[in-house]
């Protein structure tokens, strides 16, 4: 099954593949894909979002797309339809796509596969030249108890981000990333000013769900911010933990506990179902506190991500 250009579909033809995408991530992973959908469907209907679909009879069964920017290239969802899983037809369209993403002026191009149908399709990223490890989608059902909250270190308190402080969370999560798997395989956290426009999307564009401001926390040490948390609203029934991050001189205190029992709580006082957040594997330290709090992996996917030889993207080691 050959794929053609997404630029050659209509979005007549595509829109029964992007509403069953839709749905199917709103029923696994708690993520109401209406936004994006609607994106989607617009670049579609303009034809210029870039990117492959593949057809069964004229019919499209999968697709892949990518965006993009100033600095690097994203790729986005590689869904194919439930009649057309198991037949490789992700691999293919993420050949293809690569090849148009590298065929761009941009010399990065990154890719999380959460939005992706295929268990394997990670391996076509490695063999394509793709730096890449490993991430956790993780959920809590807020049905359950919570656990007691945890205590704030003495000294520290905790209030809710305003919007003068996203520069001060910015750096908070900068400088919490500097050396990371994250950092490497993900331009986001790379610089300062990568992270305070990532930081900007989450909360004043909504660029990952809702932002919750009921649910989103500074904290505040005798000297300045040091911890922050940033919720949204994935989905009505929903909370999604963006980002948690620590400054440095302040891990281990205890301070990232404390900011997330405030949310689980704060999710659970407004009626949510469940609360979610990603992880990269190795993150051993985040990992276990998310486990001691109730999370539990629901879903396993991948970060990658490659640059125009001869710059290399080297990703540091586990950390515990």
């Amino acid at each position: 099954m050959r794929t053609r250009p997404l630029r050659e579909a209509t979005l007549r033809e595509m829109r029964p593949l992007l509403d069953e995408e839709a749905a199917q991530w709103d029923s696994e992973l708690g993520w109401d894909f209406s936004d994006v959908r609607a994106a989607i469907a617009g670049g579609v209907e303009r034809a210029t979002l870039p990117g492959r679909v593949a057809r069964d009879g004229g019919r499209p069964v999968a697709y892949c797309y990518y965006m993009v920017d100033a600095s690097r290239i994203i790729v986005g969802s590689i869904y194919a339809s439930r009649d057309h899983r198991g037949l490789r037809l992700e691999e293919d369209l993420v050949q293809e796509v690569v090849a148009d993403a590298r065929s761009e002026r941009g010399s990065r191009v990154e890719c999380q596969t959460l939005f992706c149908t295929s268990p394997t399709v990670d391996e076509s990223f490695a063999r394509a030249g793709f730096a890449g490890r490993g991430r956790h989608y993780m959920r809590r059902d807020l049905a359950r108890p919570l656990p007691p909250d945890a205590p704030v270190p003495a000294g520290v308190a905790l209030r809710p981000v305003r919007r003068d402080d996203l520069a001060a969370a910015a750096e908070i999560i900068y400088r919490s990333h500097v050396g990371s798997p994250d950092a490497a395989l993900n331009l986001t956290y790379s610089t300062p000013a990568t992270c305070r426009t990532f930081v900007d999307t989450l909360v004043v564009r909504s660029g990952c769900g809702r932002f919750d401001p009921e649910a989103s926390r500074l904290a505040e040490g005798p000297y300045g911010p040091v911890g922050v948390l940033v919720a949204s609203r994935l989905a009505r029934a929903n909370g999604h933990v963006c980002q948690v991050s620590v400054s440095p001189e302040a891990q281990a205190r205890g301070i990232g506990a404390a900011l997330m029992t405030t949310a689980l709580r704060a999710f659970r006082d407004h009626g949510l179902a469940s609360a979610t957040l990603s992880v990269t594997v190795g993150n051993d330290r985040a990992h276990r506190l998310y486990e001691l709090l109730g999370f539990r992996v629901q879903r396993e996917f991948g970060a990658h991500a490659w640059v125009r030889p001869p710059a290399r993207i080297e990703v540091p080691g586990p950390s515990s």
